[in-house]
């Protein structure tokens, strides 16, 4: 405790970390949790170490910052990784917690959906990706907040991470690949593709409205009637996004997310020019990153034998936009 009493007294000398220091809001300081990262004050020209790496928060801790009136508190570069893992152990506690400004908790959301598209980003895209690709998927999901800043929105986001973990992080999967294809020719639209984004990392919030048990069996051993309820899935995610100010185009694409350019899909068998093209896109990118997951009675598929699956598929999906998945994956050009 001597540190942080010295950084409260102005008495500690400033001490400059090495390497880059990283934002983080001093409402991530949960008592009774164990942070796995150095914190650092801002004082002066220079920065105060505020708790040590293990060291064990308390009520203490929280109180200080609060009389100090700190709004930011520096994690190190090299330190990122564990915050990040931090924060997504205790990321429902804090979206939970009413007594956190809506404007923090939606900084804590901020942070760690940033950290799992990054995962997302380095997982399933070529190691050639440039950094401004990156950087248009954080924008995105920061600017994402506009509509999601809200405490219907964060209790929505809480329940799909707590109840659909997996399904949470299958879409973020999905709005790192769709982002990245649509870039391919949508330049200039920056709110479409936050719209389309947030489409894309929704589009299964419907199935937490459904017996879970109904996606953890295999789709040959379901009943026409299970098979209904399953295939309600998109309208049921409209439903409960219906509240929120969100774009047309999102709701859209959690609505459309199973049609196929050949009609064949579901809810309303809607094909070719009925369909946008950043629809397209979300239901391309989730058959693939589905197949890429595996699921209940599936193996992973690696990118080749998913894109194999999905060419054998006659009809189902838009040429181009399988073109363009396909060019995204390898980083090829397109023509």
């Amino acid at each position: 405790m001597g540190t942080t009493a010295a950084a409260e007294n102005g008495d500690h000398t400033p001490t400059q970390p090495t390497g880059t220091l990283f934002k983080v809001s001093p409402y991530m300081v949960i008592p009774s949790r164990v942070g796995g990262f150095s914190l650092f004050l801002k004082q002066d020209h220079g920065y105060v170490l505020y708790a040590e790496k293990g060291e064990l928060f308390t009520d203490e801790h929280k109180e200080r910052l609060s009389r100090l009136g700190v709004e930011h508190l520096y994690v190190r570069a090299e330190d990122y990784r564990r915050y990040a893992a931090y924060l997504h152990d205790n990321l429902l506690e804090l979206l939970n917690d009413e007594s956190i400004p809506v404007r923090e908790r939606a900084r804590a959301w901020n942070d760690a959906t940033v950290s799992l598209a990054r995962k997302a980003f380095e997982t399933s895209l070529p190691k050639n990706m440039d950094r401004r690709s990156f950087a248009r998927i954080r924008a995105l999901i920061a600017n994402s907040l506009k509509f999601l800043a809200r405490d219907d929105a964060l209790r929505e986001l809480s329940r799909f991470i707590a109840e659909g973990n997996e399904l949470y992080r299958h879409g973020i999967g999905v709005m790192v690949l769709t982002v990245s294809v649509l870039a391919t020719y949508v330049k200039d639209d920056a709110d479409l593709l936050v719209a389309v984004g947030m489409g894309a990392m929704l589009h299964d919030i419907g199935k937490l409205e459904l017996p879970a048990e109904l996606f953890s069996r295999r789709r040959d051993t379901l009943s026409q009637a299970e098979l209904d309820m399953v295939r309600s899935h998109p309208a049921l995610g409209v439903g409960v996004c219906s509240s929120l100010p969100l774009p047309q185009e999102t709701l859209q694409c959690i609505l459309f997310h199973h049609e196929r350019e050949n009609g064949a899909g579901y809810p309303s068998g809607a094909s070719g020019a009925m369909l946008p093209s950043y629809v397209k896109v979300v239901a391309l990118c989730n058959e693939y990153d589905g197949l890429v997951r595996g699921g209940p009675g599936r193996k992973p598929l690696t990118p080749f034998e998913a894109l194999t699956r999905i060419k054998s598929q006659r009809g189902a999906y838009d040429v181009d936009l399988l073109k363009r998945l396909i060019a995204t994956l390898s980083r090829a050009e397109l023509a």
